[in-house]
C-alpha cells in the first residue's frame, strides 16, 4: 500500500501569511521615510526561527511505501530521506493545543530521535496515516508536551 501525506490549505495558508506578511512590513519599513527597522528585523528573525524549528520539526511530507517511509521535511522541500519500519523505534503521540483546539502530533523515532512527524494540524489524511502507522510501528504511548522539553526539541 502506498499512501501520501496530504497538506491541509489552511496550514499551508497560515506558513505562507506568517513568511509573506513580515517580507512585505520590511519592505515598506525600508520604503518609508518614517518606519523603523526594529519591528521588521524581528519580523524576519521570527520568520528564520519560525522556519528553523517549528517547520522542520512538524511540516514533514510523509509517504508509506511497503516496509519503507520516505519523510521530507520543510513541507516537502527538503531532500527525501529513506528510513525501513524494521530499522524505526515506533512513535510517540503528543497532544498540543493551539487556537481553542486540541492538535494530535505523532513523531516518528529512530535511535530514540525524532525522524518523521505526522500532525492533524499540517495534515487532511492524518487518520489514514495514524493507522497505518500503528499497524506498521510500535505504539510508544503519549508524551505530555511540556514547554521545556519541545523548546529543546525545536533546537536540535
Amino acid at each position: 500500500m502506498n499512501v501520501k501525506s496530504k497538506f491541509k490549505f489552511f496550514a499551508i495558508l497560515i506558513v505562507f501569511y506568517i513568511t509573506v506578511l513580515p517580507l512585505l512590513v520590511i519592505y515598506l519599513a525600508v520604503t518609508s521615510p518614517v518606519a523603523g527597522m526594529v519591528l521588521p528585523v524581528l519580523l524576519l528573525v521570527f520568520i528564520v526561527v519560525f522556519w528553523l524549528t517549528v517547520l522542520r520539526t512538524r511540516a514533514h511530507k510523509i509517504e508509506i511505501e511497503g516496509n519503507t517511509i520516505i519523510v521530507k521535511r520543510y513541507f516537502g522541500v527538503e531532500k527525501p530521506v529513506v528510513y525501513d519500519l524494521s530499522t524505526l523505534d515506533g512513535f510517540i503521540t503528543l497532544f498540543e493545543s493551539a487556537k481553542g483546539s486540541v492538535y494530535e502530533s505523532l513523531f516518528i523515532l529512530k535511535n530514540g530521535k525524532r525522524v518523521g512527524s505526522v500532525s492533524s494540524f499540517y495534515h487532511s489524511n492524518f487518520d489514514q496515516l495514524k493507522s497505518i502507522l500503528k499497524d506498521k510501528l510500535i505504539d510508544l504511548g503519549v508524551r505530555e508536551a511540556t514547554f521545556m522539553e519541545e523548546s529543546s526539541e525545536l533546537f536540535k
